[in-house]
Formats: structure tokens, sequence, C-alpha cells
């Protein structure tokens, strides 16, 4: 059938087969090889008279079989005049490489076909550039997405991507809550003047702080450090978040712990100097009272006075010099109703009603009673001076697994100001008239010690103060 193509009267044609900068064939109805020029040749490692021993089929993956069956199938009904697609090809050396090819069928005037021409462009560079981005994406997505830091992509200042981490750093469910939307709805409102006169488009900026909006509302700080960047062919800010709360919470402890410091130093000093001149003034009043027995109520008063002193000095003089617990296996009940008995007088005289429930069996418990009566004492006595005008005090203590004891004291008073919630249990810091803020303090470090928790809570219907012991199994 070839014997009806006249090559020697096409020159022209010829002339631009073997000239041609990309792979071209002349290929049988059987798919026999019969004309390949230089290109072709250079592309698959051949000479031409070896790949004119070869069939179509030799040089292309045995896999391909049903594309080939396809496009044969396409040209022969009609259907296309050429067919063009990406695909692999074998080299001599039996590696792959890539080709753009694109293939005719050849009819006579009858219509009849007689041979396949095609034209094959190596693109083996183009697909390895091609997967070499792809690789790079890749690892570049993925050390986005896993990253231990937040990160969020802006575009005229709307968040059009946001990995995992930054996901959960603002609480949101899905992509969806933040994709599209400003970043100033994410920024509390106090940030938003000082975020927009940063020039974050032109050179990278930070890191810098700024306090977030969570989805739940909670509001934590964040460190930021932009970088100018392009995305999807526009400038964008690739911008990195780091959540530093736990950062802000460690500078509170040293900020805590540098004022217990001075607070010890403090006083050693102060109670020192202060019990010597206190113990004889104490004495000699002492002696006084027993000679003047008119006007008792003003010895009455000094000697309160007096054993407030002595109380602030003792509250000093633990935290100078904090002993070490003495441990014991001991009944929390017990404990707690020795407490009870030396409030008593205290509660009758305030009006004040003590409604215990407790549960029965509850574990032993290793603890240093003293101080721990000491916690109760101080707990009870807060509760009691919250309600001046009566009320009750509810006493709660059960067994709360795994292992843990917990013991809830709950007043009716009016309850401690929100804002001033967060600093109660500061070194000095204090909601009463008359108090030293140490109390609440030493409880804290007393609990702690036991391995322990404290949790308070309040509201203008009381406070409710939960302790949290544990017990061995």
């Amino acid at each position: 059938m070839m014997n009806k193509i006249n090559l020697d009267n096409q020159l022209l044609f010829i002339h631009a087969f073997e000239h041609a900068g990309i792979g071209m064939a002349l290929i049988s109805l059987d798919g026999k090889i019969v004309k390949a020029n230089q290109s072709l040749c250079d592309s698959l490692g051949y000479e031409e008279n070896e790949l004119l021993q070869l069939t179509i089929m030799d040089i292309l993956p045995p896999e391909d079989a049903e594309i080939d069956e396809h496009i044969v199938q396409v040209l022969f009904e009609g259907k296309r005049n050429s067919y063009q697609m990406e695909r692999r090809y074998i080299h001599k050396n039996q590696q792959y490489i890539w080709a753009l090819m694109s293939v005719s069928l050849v009819r006579d005037e009858d219509g009849s076909p007689l041979f396949y021409i095609s034209q094959i462009q190596n693109i083996s560079d183009r697909k390895l550039a091609e997967e070499k981005l792809r690789e790079s994406e890749g690892r570049y997505h993925s050390l986005v997405e896993e990253s231990p830091d937040g990160v969020i992509i802006l575009k005229d200042e709307k968040c059009i991507f946001i990995n995992a981490t930054g996901i959960e750093m603002l609480g949101l469910l899905h992509k969806e809550n933040i994709i599209g939307r400003p970043i100033y709805d994410f920024i509390f409102y106090q940030d938003h003047e000082c975020f927009k006169q940063r020039n974050l488009h032109i050179h990278s900026v930070g890191p810098f702080e700024k306090k977030f909006i969570r989805m739940d509302g909670k509001i934590i700080p964040i460190e930021l450090k932009t970088i100018p960047t392009i995305f999807e062919n526009t400038p964008a800010v690739y911008m990195i978040m780091r959540d530093v709360s736990e950062r802000e919470k460690t500078k509170e402890l040293m900020i805590n712990s540098e004022k217990l410091t001075i607070a010890g130093q403090l006083a050693a000093g102060i109670a020192h100097e202060v019990r010597n001149p206190l113990t004889a003034i104490k004495g000699f009043f002492q002696m006084m009272e027993s000679d003047f027995k008119q006007n008792k109520i003003y010895f009455d008063v000094i000697n309160s006075e007096i054993n407030r002193i002595e109380t602030i000095l003792n509250e000093l003089l633990w935290l100078a010099k904090p002993q070490e617990s003495k441990l014991a296996q001991k009944n929390i009940e017990v404990v707690l109703n020795h407490v009870l008995t030396l409030l008593e007088t205290q509660t009758n005289l305030n009006n004040i009603q003590i409604i215990k429930s407790i549960e029965q069996n509850l574990p032993i418990i290793n603890c240093d009673e003293n101080k721990l009566k000491q916690v109760f004492i101080n707990f009870l006595k807060n509760a009691i001076e919250a309600m001046p005008k009566g009320g009750a005090i509810h006493i709660d203590i059960r067994q709360q697994h795994p292992a843990w004891i917990m013991i809830q004291i709950t007043d009716e008073g009016s309850g401690i100001p929100e804002h001033l919630l967060t600093r109660v249990g500061e070194p000095f810091f204090t909601t009463k008239e008359k108090g030293t803020g140490l109390g609440l303090m030493i409880c804290k470090n007393i609990i702690a010690e036991h391995e322990g928790e404290i949790m308070i809570e309040s509201s203008s219907k009381g406070t409710h103060v939960k302790i949290l012991l544990p017990y061995s199994i």
C-alpha cells in the first residue's frame, strides 16, 4: 500500500519532514515505522535504520494499548481528523520520555486510509520541571500545614489561606469560618489602627504582638511576623502567628515569684523587728489589765488588735520560712469538724448556718493536718466575713474519680467583682478593707504542696471555692 506514496515528487514535504525541529514519523496502517526524521531518532536514542525495524508498539508502554486502540478507532471512523495528547515513549535505554504527540490519518482521493503521520515533540524537560515544581509545592504545602505556628495568607487584608495550626489557634471549626473574611474580624478592636499603620506589603515586619479574638470570644495574645509574598500571581502577605499565652503566663509567674521573694525578705525583717517590742507591750498590757478593772471594753479592743498583729506576723514568718510538711494519714471529715468546732462561736455571733453534705466512707488522705486546718479556717472566715447580715455556708465533700477528694465551700455573699477575680491570690492584693492578701496565697501554696488544686468562682450570688486533694488508690 505504501507504493502509492511517491516521495520523490514531494521534495518540499521531504525537506520539511527531514529538517523539522520536532520528531516526525510515517507509520503504516499495521503500525510499522516507515520513515523517521533525525529529531525523532535523537529523542528516542536510535539510529534511523534501527528505528525502521520497529513498530509503533515497540516504543510505546504496553499498558497504553487501550489508548492506541481508541486513537485508531476515532481516526478510522472519521470522528476526528487528528488526535493530540501528552504521552510516554520508550527510549532505547528503556527509560521513559514524555512527548506531545499529534497524529493524523492520511487518506487517498477516495477516502481510503493510506498511512499515519505523527509529530512527536519531546517535552521531558518540561515534565521534569513540572514534577519538581509539584514536589516543591507539595513539600512547601506540607511544611505550612504541619507547622507548629499558625499561618494565614492575606490578600487585600482578607484571609485567603489558613493552615491547621491557625484553625486550632483561633478556635475555628473549619477553614470556611475565616476564608474571605477581613483579618480585622479576628484582631481585637483596640489593635486595629496600630495594625493598619504597618505597611505589610512592602517589607517584612515583626515579630510584634497583637490580641486576637477566638471564635469562642476568648482574647489571646499572638506574636506576629509578616512577609510580603506572591500568591496565585498577585501580591499577598504571609503572616506567621504564634500563641504566646503560655509565655505571658510564665512572665506573670516570674513577676509573682519576684513579689514572693521580696515578701519573704520583708517578712523576716518586719516580723523580727515588730515581735520583740510587741511581746513587751503585750506583757505590760496584761499587767495593767489586772490593775484596772474598769473600762474593760477598752482593754478588749486593744487585746483584739494585738492578737491581729500577731496573726499577721505569723503569716509573714510562715511566708519567709515555710516549713516542710509533716504528712500523716488523716480523715478529711475529722479535720474539717475540728475547724468547725473552732469557728462555732464566730458563726453563731454572725448568724451563720453551716450546711454540710459529706459522702460516707471517704478515702484516707496523706496530709499535713495543721496546714489543711489553716486552709479551711481561711476560706471559712472569708465566707463568714462575706455575709455580715448572716446566711448559710454550704460545705460539700465527696470522692471525685479517678483519685481525688473534692471539698467545696460556698457562701451567699455579694461575691468578688469579675475584673478582680483573676488577681485573687496575688501577694498583698485583697478585696477586704483590712486584709493583707497573704492568706489566700498561703492557702494556694499549702494545697500545691499536697499536689492538689484550688479553683475559685464568684458571682453576685456568692463565692464558690473548690479544693481538690489526691488520695492514694
